[in-house]
């Protein structure tokens, strides 16, 4: 990225979407304001417009200021009592169900003093915060103006700064807040390249300083990269992001010996809303702490003498890891609650404590190791052995008794025995559910990426959600458990629901053949657009193209027509090795809406 965003992001920057109600036009400078998203709340803060707020979601917890104001929203589930793998397994049940992550307070809402003029949302991430689809289902909320805020880059969290701005009336306080916020940027690029740019050989010869290769890990139990604005972070701080899809792709989940193999230098965990011994706790008491086995089987080496099969053994995946990357000086945790996962102006801190992690020179420059931003893991779990927390308090409300008791049931459901954190599990697909039909799909999926796309829309148009199912890699089909589940939800979001057939298309698709169902014109519903590469992780944009569609009405006639707006796709893939063939494919981790 040349200087702070790309010239073309600086004259091409997108208007506020702003969506507002007939019957509540936009006032000129809203009085009343309700954020459902932290990065939008720091903002406001640093425009100096806090005091226009008058109630927050449970995830504002920043200024302290902001925890004075009513909460609106809450959680469905406990994060407070479950572990990082419970905490996944619920949130892919409720997924695969097509039920929603967070809950709107009515009550709350219903007793605020003032009547609310504008809310400021998120349409980005259905787990990080309360999105649209939520807003929709609220009495108190639906008719209110709404600013919906959809980051993925890093020029997508500075272009936010200054929709909030316009939003609000004051856009020349955006434009130099967001200059402020790029100089700073600025600032740590050039201390980053004075550390980095030569070194003296022996031979006294100038060479470049190689980066350092960095797992940002985003979740621990399963194990997940980095995704989104992420990686373009770690590339500012002077790293090679590993584990990650190009900027504004989704988290990819990967494997331990994934993780193993990829040999990083520096080890950097930033556990998405934990701070730094929640997330050392979760770290110790997961599989990280436990030995692992490299899975040598009946083809482990015999010799007693050789080094994988004695250096190793009885090691934790923790251990191995820092012999790998060279000691626990290179082994952090970044508070990944207040930094990095937020898309708000704290990004530049967060570039600063990677800065820190990423290059021992410059370790504390920004004034951050050592304090509750940044520590190594092995400093961390002495601050949980002496029973200190970091990350203060968050305000949050717990879940309401019914979705309490609601998980419980579902958990129990789905486990088939009632263990906490197994949910899912015991509705995952077999072998039949999971295997691709027909050697022809495994040519195709074996290609690039977007031909991966395609064949999975050919399969989705024509009915087959079998096989669009099973094109999903391993972890996203957890998350769905099944393709009736994977159908059903599919069917029931607006935007995805365009890549269906639809019932009277579908007759008996769901039978075709793979050969049948790839001869499905799909033009009409889906654009396959361009594809950016980053080793094993890749990205793919999909367009629905605007559309007219008739609503009753004869072919030819006029009126009744709804407009379909244009909708653009990103599709997220990782490289797996397929259950049939045995080859390298492409499989879908994660599909989201673009900006």
């Amino acid at each position: 990225m040349s200087n702070s965003v790309s010239q073309q992001q600086q004259e091409q920057k997108p208007k506020p979407q702003i969506q507002e109600s007939p019957s509540q036009p936009q006032q000129q400078q809203p009085q009343n304001v309700v954020s459902l998203l932290g990065a939008a709340t720091e903002t406001l803060y640093r425009l100096g417009l806090g005091h226009h707020l008058i109630a927050r979601s449970h995830e504002c917890d920043y200024p302290p200021a902001v925890l004075t104001l009513p909460c609106i929203s809450r959680p469905r589930l406990d994060v407070q009592t479950l572990s990082s793998a419970q905490i996944d397994a619920t949130v892919r049940l409720n997924s695969a169900s097509g039920e929603p992550i967070y809950r709107l307070d009515e009550e709350v809402l219903q007793s605020l003093e003032r009547p609310v003029d504008l809310l400021i949302a998120q349409d980005h991430c259905r787990v990080c915060a309360v999105t649209p689809r939520e807003i929709g289902g609220s009495e108190s909320c639906r008719n209110v103006t709404q600013l919906v805020l959809r980051p993925a880059t890093l020029g997508d969290c500075l272009d936010d700064v200054e929709k909030v701005a316009e939003a609000m009336g004051v856009r020349e306080r955006g434009v130099r807040l967001r200059a402020t916020l790029e100089e700073r940027l600025e600032r740590v690029r050039t201390v980053v390249a004075a550390t980095t740019a030569a070194t003296t050989s022996p031979s006294s010869s100038l060479q470049p300083k190689a980066r350092p290769r960095v797992a940002l890990l985003e979740w621990c139990d399963p194990i997940m990269g980095c995704g989104y604005w992420l990686p373009e972070l770690v590339e500012l701080a002077g790293g090679t992001p590993l584990h990650c899809p190009p900027p504004g792709g989704a988290t990819p989940t990967i494997s331990t010996q994934t993780l193993l193999d990829s040999k990083p230098d520096v080890i950097i965990f930033a556990l998405c809303g934990f701070g730094l011994t929640r997330a050392a706790s979760e770290i110790a008491s997961s599989s990280w702490g436990k030995t692992y086995d490299s899975g040598y089987g009946s083809s482990r080496p015999s010799d007693p003498n050789s080094d994988a099969a004695t250096e190793e053994d009885g090691m934790t995946l923790i251990e191995r890891l820092t012999k790998l990357c060279g000691g626990p000086n290179n082994i952090f945790i970044i508070d990944g609650n207040y930094l990095v996962n937020r898309s708000g102006p704290r990004l530049i801190e967060s570039a600063e404590a990677l800065a820190e992690a990423i290059h021992p020179e410059l370790l504390g420059h920004f004034g951050h190791f050592g304090s509750e931003l940044l520590t190594t893991l092995e400093l961390a779990m002495g601050l949980v052995a002496d029973g200190t927390v970091t990350g203060g308090d968050k305000g949050r409300p717990a879940p309401f008794e019914e979705d309490l008791v609601r998980l419980r049931d579902a958990s129990a459901t789905n486990s088939g025995d009632g263990g906490a954190g197994t949910a899912g599990a015991g509705s995952k697909p077999n072998d039949t559910d999971t295997k691709l039909i027909g050697d022809e799909t495994n040519r195709i999926a074996a290609g690039t990426p977007a031909d991966a796309v395609t064949q999975q829309l050919t399969f989705l148009k024509s009915g087959n959600s079998r096989n669009a199912f099973a094109m999903n890699s391993i972890a996203n089909r957890d998350r769905w458990c099944s393709p009736d589940r994977f159908d059903a939800v599919m069917r029931s979001h607006a935007d995805f629901s365009r890549l269906l057939s639809s019932s009277s298309e579908e007759g008996d698709a769901g039978s075709r053949s793979s050969s049948s169902s790839s001869r499905v014109d799909l033009e009409p519903n889906a654009v396959v657009g361009e594809s950016k590469v980053n080793g094993g992780v890749a990205t793919v944009c999909v367009c629905l193209p605007e559309k007219k569609k008739n609503r009753g009405c004869e072919e030819g006639t006029e009126g009744n027509v709804l407009l379909l707006r244009e909708v653009n796709l990103v599709w997220t893939m990782v490289a797996e090795v397929s259950e049939d063939s045995g080859e390298m494919v492409w499989r879908t981790e994660k599909v989201g809406v673009a900006r």
